[in-house]
């Protein structure tokens, strides 16, 4: 009997279980659209976070595409402001995901000198190295010089040089920065 007992018992839970993800599901839908999130792998470490700017799935507008400049341009002049992720040394490398949600319509990566990931509908990237992210050059003298940070730029869509009018869906912004400095 004891056996049963525990068949049951088992049973119950599993009957609660289905029924509270049911729930779940149901009620997460009701909330809207779900907005994609960027992770940085360095290391061990995967730091998440959301969008700078997103329009539920659909092209940002001109206007929203002018407030997303001004807002990238606002918190690079504030690196404080900054989603930070700190990295072990100038030789370390990282990895970007981001979510299938966002992926499927294609997307790329940059710094201050280029393109890191060109354009992509793979949700991962990586490994990348921090040198092209760390490194600026004199506009004076031309020298190049290691950083001990520098930003990174993640737009969704298929935009680039060759495709400048292409539609940006969302934008993500964070620097890279060497530990200790």
């Amino acid at each position: 009997m004891s056996i049963n007992r525990a068949v049951l018992a088992l049973g119950a839970v599993a009957v609660v279980g289905v029924a509270t993800v049911g729930a779940s599901v149901a009620v997460a839908n009701s909330k809207g659209k779900p907005v994609p999130n960027a992770a940085v792998l360095t290391g061990s470490t995967w730091t998440q976070f959301k969008p700078l700017c997103y329009n539920a799935g659909k092209p940002l507008t001109a206007k929203q595409q002018a407030a997303c400049t001004a807002l990238v341009q606002k918190q690079l002049s504030s690196p404080s402001a900054l989603k930070t992720i700190t990295i072990a040394n100038t030789n370390s490398t990282f990895s970007i995901n981001l979510d299938q949600l966002a992926a499927n319509k294609g997307w790329t990566a940059g710094g201050q000198n280029g393109q890191l990931v060109p354009v992509t509908k793979h949700a991962y990237a990586g490994p990348l190295s921090v040198t092209p992210v760390l490194t600026s050059t004199s506009q004076s003298t031309g020298a190049a010089s290691l950083a001990d940070n520098g930003p990174v730029l993640i737009i969704e869509g298929q935009r680039s040089s060759t495709s400048p009018n292409a539609p940006v869906y969302g934008e993500w912004l964070f620097q890279l920065k060497v530990k200790g400095s």
